[in-house]
């Protein structure tokens, strides 16, 4: 990977948990691991890796687009999709960046949003075509997918929870939401929906390892 999107992620998962207002450029260099005079290779100041992260979570809502039929063969990794975007971020990060950097932050709460609206748009869908229950609303489920997923993540990064039984907890959690959610069986996962499970993992433990 370029040495650059590396520690674009690195710094993603660093000031998630630990925030960024009150580190130096040669703070977080120590945080990151690497010497100030290599980070000011890639970086001229904080601002550019604030926007940084924020544009690595703008690209993920590109890449990654909700699709504009759901179907059952993209129900499973559209879902999972959301659900990490819903867990890619914090209270903390999100306040400090809407007082610091307003501007950064209405554009990637405008991307989240529009996001979020076309997921329960896929939704609203998928019940048509009795592929979820209906028998709730679309905006009960977007809560509740949203409030089981920032509740585990905020009990890990209090102590609540060990790193394991967050783990083990988002997992379980995954699974009841999808057997609650589905009107059918939940089909067995494709490569590409193992790979995504295994990402959503990898970026559990590379953020919330961080706290303290």
């Amino acid at each position: 990977m370029d040495p650059k999107k590396e520690l674009i992620i690195k710094f993603n998962h660093i000031i998630l948990i630990q925030g960024f207002t009150r580190f130096s450029m040669v703070d977080l260099a120590k945080m990151a691991n690497i010497s100030r005079a290599k980070l000011y290779i890639y970086f001229k100041n904080k601002d550019e890796i604030v926007a940084a992260v924020v544009e690595r979570h703008l690209r993920f809502t590109q890449k990654y687009p909700v699709p504009s039929q759901a179907q059952a063969d993209n129900l499973l990794p559209t879902m999972l999709n959301a659900w990490l975007l819903m867990g890619s971020t914090t209270t903390l990060f999100e306040q400090e960046l809407q007082q610091t950097y307003p501007q950064l932050a209405r554009r990637l709460n405008q991307a989240i949003t529009k996001y979020f609206a076309d997921v329960q748009q896929y939704y609203q869908q998928a019940q048509t075509a009795n592929l979820i229950i209906d028998t709730v609303s679309t905006e009960y489920l977007m809560f509740q997918n949203k409030l089981n997923i920032r509740g585990i993540l905020q009990q890990v990064q209090l102590g609540e929870l060990t790193l394991e039984q967050g783990e083990h907890y988002l997992k379980e959690s995954s699974t009841f939401q999808l057997q609650a959610m589905f009107v059918a069986p939940v089909p067995q996962p494709t490569p590409e929906v193992l790979a995504l499970e295994k990402t959503i993992i990898n970026e559990y433990y590379d953020t919330y390892s961080l706290t303290n």
